[in-house]
């Protein structure tokens, strides 16, 4: 089975409980990669981000996402086609080519109304 990506929110005064909720939920076999993310413009937002081999079960505040390596872009498939929306003049076409670097260390989120919320982030 391909590995999931999985993106946890929380509390920089609840990351410790989070973490443990997290290795409660998944085995050691199960999880991989796990790297923790602070908002940079309110640090007291964090992401945990991790693979799971498991897609059975899910944590509360938990999203699948998706990663660009090269720029360290973290998105959810709906704020890509959000972002897609928003640069091409509010047409989606999947062929449409993003400048990834352009989004270097961002999450980028849907808020449900077709707009791309951006988020600057910084690995703890």
């Amino acid at each position: 089975m391909r590995p999931q990506l999985l993106c946890t929110f929380t509390y920089t005064d609840k990351l410790a409980a989070s973490l443990g909720q997290i290795y409660k939920v998944y085995s050691p076999e199960e999880i991989s990669n796990v790297k923790c993310y602070v908002y940079v413009e309110v640090p007291t937002n964090v992401v945990c981000i991790y693979n799971v081999v498991v897609a059975d079960r899910r944590l509360k505040d938990t999203i699948s996402i998706n990663r660009k390596k090269e720029s360290n872009t973290y998105y959810s498939i709906n704020a890509l086609n959000s972002l897609i929306r928003v640069l091409n003049n509010g047409v989606l076409d999947k062929t449409y080519r993003i400048d990834w670097p352009q989004y270097k260390d961002t999450l980028l989120l849907s808020d449900g109304e077709f707009n791309c919320k951006m988020i600057k982030i910084k690995e703890l």
